[in-house]
């Protein structure tokens, strides 16, 4: 007959192994679980990067296609009507006697105007942003700026230019062209400096300004203009560093890859 005695030290290893193995089988599982729950997460991640992906592209788009729509109508039609106008001044201008000038005052403010509005219509033109190298067209939008006498735009170029995409070259361009207006609209600088580098692993380009500056550090004028920049330079894989202090202008760096 078996001894009770002797199958205690057998039930307590039968029973704590049985724990054991529980302790196991729960910990596999809150493993699993919470790999489970990482992968769930990451994918909502991005599922929810590759949506505002797509939107920003769709905002691209439209924003291109609305950029090219005023382009054309004031190459067909605010063009036209200023031609036209300019055309009967030179009539009225001949047939009646003027002795102030004021006629060809109004002539050279009309083909000032039609020079500027030239000037807009080629800065809005994707097809012909497209057609220029990177430089090229940053070139003339520093150009098109200093005409209106309201910033002094320098341009710096270091390096030589790569071959840039089409699509990555006018992101790239429009983001620099938003940064510019922002000078215009809220800095109320002087003088702003375009310091492009063609580095071997990617493109820099530091826009700096000696406006007003703003908090950067608490993001006091975190406006849609600086999101667009964010966003854009984002979406072809680069970053914008953006600094600032109130009185001291401000600097944005664009770090983008060339592919």
């Amino acid at each position: 007959m078996p001894d009770p005695l002797n199958e205690i030290p057998l039930v307590i290893i039968t029973v704590m192994a049985m724990f054991i193995l529980l302790i196991a089988v729960g910990a596999f599982l809150i493993v699993r679980y919470q790999k489970k729950k990482f992968q769930y997460q990451q994918s909502i991640f991005e599922i929810q990067k590759e949506h505002e992906a797509a939107i920003l592209q769709s905002q691209l788009e439209i924003q291109e296609q609305t950029f090219e729509a005023i382009s054309q109508e004031i190459h067909d039609n605010v063009g036209q009507i200023l031609s036209l106008a300019k055309v009967q001044l030179n009539i009225a201008e001949s047939s009646l006697s003027d002795p102030k000038g004021v006629l060809a005052m109004a002539k050279e403010s009309i083909g000032r105007a039609m020079t500027d509005l030239r000037d807009i219509a080629k800065s809005l033109s994707s097809d012909r942003v497209s057609q220029m190298d990177l430089v090229q067209a940053i070139r003339q939008e520093t150009e098109r700026i200093n005409k209106t006498r309201f910033l002094v735009c320098t341009l710096e170029v270091t390096g030589e230019t790569p071959v840039l995409g089409a699509a990555r070259r006018l992101v790239v361009f429009r983001t620099v062209q938003e940064i510019l207006n922002n000078i215009l609209k809220h800095s109320g600088a002087s003088q702003a400096i375009i310091a492009i580098l063609f580095d071997q692993q990617q493109l820099q380009i530091q826009i700096t300004d000696n406006g007003k500056g703003f908090d950067a550090v608490n993001n006091t004028r975190n406006g849609l203009g600086l999101q667009n920049i964010t966003k854009r330079t984002v979406m072809i894989g680069g970053e914008a560093i953006i600094g600032s202090a109130i009185g001291k202008g401000t600097t944005i760096q664009l770090n983008i890859p060339y592919e």
